[in-house]
């Protein structure tokens, strides 16, 4: 989308070039994906009445640092986007009218400045990060440099930590004593009994002692890349294959209806043919279907052109990949950009009050246990799937909420065994145990397999050939030593 935005705006003369269009670039980017991350609008076609406003001033002014020229040019850059999706059809049929979002940017301009400059709006990252560039250290610092501010911070009394923190030593009073930390361009601070242990707050890191030293993995034996790519269109096609029948679904002239989504005497076809049972909801959707069919949008498996449905570009990728056509880097990219979509919670159809914050502390938790099972299963075994997440609740013990810590230890135990549900129909890990089902029709229309809604003793789990390459990646990418068997240390296939 956003290579079309820039195709389109450098026709239009909108684009400037050099370090300014990489600029640009990265403001256009930052945005999207920030009303994608933090306030769970993922389609950048999809734009209703008060989006414009949210985005401004409840994701940029508290939580961005400005970095890239967002005070001057960010809402013109919006503008800009807004008029493109309108000129290219793109723009989804449920948004509001391009003219009307355009006045609620009119309407902002005059208070977005000094609300950005505004401290009492400002979150604990944007805060810190703050004082950091007053200090004279730029944010892409090395993390050593970072983790030395930060113990400074640590080392500060009340009224030290107050002029970095300002009104949020009022409302969260544990930032008093909390350990602070800072990794990737985040900013975390534990609880006052908690230790400044890092893997706490992001769970690919593999040290407690809250510094950045590298994390270490046992060697795991891995194929080439072109048989991991051959193994994606047979063992990981599962999701591939559902997007794939959703793409060619399109191919008929298909229409959806005002909200976007299909027209409800499609929906029975829709259903028979991704296998998915029939409902009684008054829409005739699932959660299944809803959830594939956000997944092909993220994905561009299919597009929406106003009231048209069309196949997108990751249409055709998926088929070449099905058909064992594509490149392997292209296919192992797309099949783990999918994996890590599976990775995070969705969201809810009906999203409670403060129900990202739920979702916020659900995040770690599965990436935590992929790291747990990694080591456990280093030489291709299975593991007791309830000893797994058992280790997994004792390690992130300090996670719980002291409320209701049974409760709270109860949902993320049920949203690993969901979440593993989908990584087995993306190839990514095999379940044992299971035994024979009934037709599950309750967990069908949900999405996930009858064992992860219906726990039962005695499963086992380990990751596949394919799991093993994406968690290794994902290692990686967190600056982990996870070697390969065979292969020097410093190989990386």
């Amino acid at each position: 989308m956003i290579d079309e935005f820039a195709e389109w705006a450098s026709a239009a003369g909108l684009a400037p070039g050099g370090q300014a269009g990489t600029r640009w670039r990265e403001r256009i980017t930052i945005l999207l994906h920030g009303r994608a991350q933090y306030l769970d609008r993922p389609d950048p076609t999809r734009w209703r009445s008060g989006d414009v406003h949210d985005l401004f001033m409840a994701y940029v002014v508290p939580r961005q640092v400005d970095n890239w020229d967002l005070t001057e040019y960010g809402l013109d850059t919006i503008r800009d986007f807004l008029r493109f999706l309108d000129a290219t059809d793109r723009l989804h049929p449920a948004s509001t009218r391009v003219p009307a979002l355009l006045k609620e940017l009119d309407r902002l301009a005059p208070r977005f400045p000094s609300a950005m400059a505004d401290t009492t709006r400002w979150r604990l990252a944007k805060r810190v990060f703050h004082a950091i560039l007053a200090d004279g250290i730029p944010l892409d610092a090395e993390p050593a440099a970072l983790d030395a501010w930060a113990q400074r911070f640590n080392a500060r009394d009340f009224e030290g930590r107050r002029a970095v923190l300002g009104e949020l030593m009022d409302e969260r009073p544990g930032y008093a004593t909390g350990q602070l930390l800072i990794h990737d361009g985040q900013v975390a601070i534990l609880g006052h009994a908690a230790p400044a242990a890092k893997h706490l707050v992001w769970p690919d890191l593999g040290c407690d002692c809250g510094c950045e030293r590298q994390a270490q993995f046992p060697p795991v034996a891995l194929p080439e890349p072109a048989d991991l790519a051959r193994m994606v269109a047979t063992d990981g096609a599962g999701w591939l294959t559902q997007l794939a029948v959703l793409a060619g679904w399109t191919g008929g002239g298909k229409t959806v209806d005002d909200r976007g989504e299909p027209r409800k005497a499609d929906v029975p076809m829709l259903l028979a043919a991704l296998d998915l049972p029939a409902t009684s909801d008054r829409t005739g959707g699932t959660p299944a279907l809803t959830r594939i069919w956000r997944l092909a949008i993220e994905f561009d498996v299919i597009q929406l052109r106003r009231t048209r449905v069309l196949a997108g570009s990751g249409a055709s990728l998926i088929a070449n990949t099905l058909a064992g056509a594509a490149e392997p880097e292209q296919v192992l990219d797309f099949w783990s950009d999918l994996a890590d979509e599976l990775l995070d919670p969705p969201a809810p159809a009906i999203a409670p009050k403060n129900g990202e914050h739920l979702r916020d502390w659900l995040r770690p938790w599965m990436p935590r246990f992929l790291g747990i099972l990694y080591t456990a299963t280093a030489s291709s075994e299975l593991a007791v799937l309830d000893t797994m997440i058992d280790q997994l609740l004792d390690e992130y013990e300090r996670r719980l909420p002291p409320g209701d810590p049974a409760l709270f230890a109860g949902l993320a135990a049920a949203v690993v065994r969901n979440t593993l549900s989908d990584l087995a129909d993306h190839g990514a890990v095999a379940v044992a145990g299971i035994g024979d089902h009934v037709n599950d029709q309750r967990a069908a229309a949900i999405g996930v397999a009858p064992w992860a809604l219906n726990p039962q003793p005695g499963l086992t789990v380990g990751l596949t050939d394919l799991g093993r390459y994406l968690v290794r990646q994902r290692l990686l990418a967190e600056g982990a030593h996870a070697p390969v068997a065979g292969q020097p240390d410093d190989a990386t296939p």
